[in-house]
């Protein structure tokens, strides 16, 4: 079994534009800046937001995630429209999960790779297992329903903070379950690792 090697993790987001509408002020931002200032971890969690609205631009911020001088952002944080096994990244262009696992390929070490996006998790579990094994992540999560902003943004900053308090992510998945169960049911939440 895999373990972290910290109990605290700071957050690497990309995340995509979430309607055409410029007067539209939905963010994912707002959220890790009350994280990282009213977590109740011993350490503020820190974070990179960077706006992503074409793929030249998120394969660079992808493989910018994995950059040794960023190895304490051990949560990427991939927030977009999604489907069944894939993200939407701009208006008309898509990514699969296998291509971005070839993209982190082998780099992902002590990494948590969380999609907050629709049914992106809709996958049979090998093809989760095939995500973990090419990257060499920690753990892949996201959701595997078409979700709503506000109560899937909310699970997403509580799995979160659930992630700085222990280095094995049974342990996380198990608070998730227990103090968050339901909700996390309801919007499809799935958590995969190495057993």
């Amino acid at each position: 079994m895999k373990i972290a090697k910290a109990k605290h993790k700071n957050i690497y987001c990309i995340e995509g534009n979430w309607t055409h509408d410029l007067r539209d002020k939905r963010s994912i931002k707002t959220g890790l800046e009350f994280l990282e200032h009213n977590s109740f971890s011993k350490k503020h969690v820190l974070h990179i937001h960077r706006q992503c609205s074409s793929l030249p631009e998120f394969e660079t911020l992808l493989k910018e995630s994995i950059f040794r001088k960023y190895e304490r952002y051990s949560i990427v944080y991939l927030a977009f429209h999604g489907h069944e096994g894939i993200l939407q990244v701009g208006k008309r262009s898509t990514i699969s999960i296998d291509v971005i696992a070839e993209m982190l390929q082998g780099k992902a070490q002590n990494k948590i790779i969380h999609f907050g996006s629709c049914e992106t998790l809709k996958v049979k579990k090998p093809q989760l297992n095939r995500f973990l094994k090419t990257t060499g992540a920690l753990a892949v999560s996201g959701y595997e329903k078409s979700i709503d902003f506000m109560p899937s943004t909310f699970l997403d900053l509580l799995y979160f903070q659930f992630c700085q308090q222990y280095q094995k992510m049974y342990l996380v998945e198990q608070d998730v379950k227990q103090y968050y169960g339901k909700l996390a049911r309801e919007l499809g939440f799935r958590l995969i690792y190495e057993k």
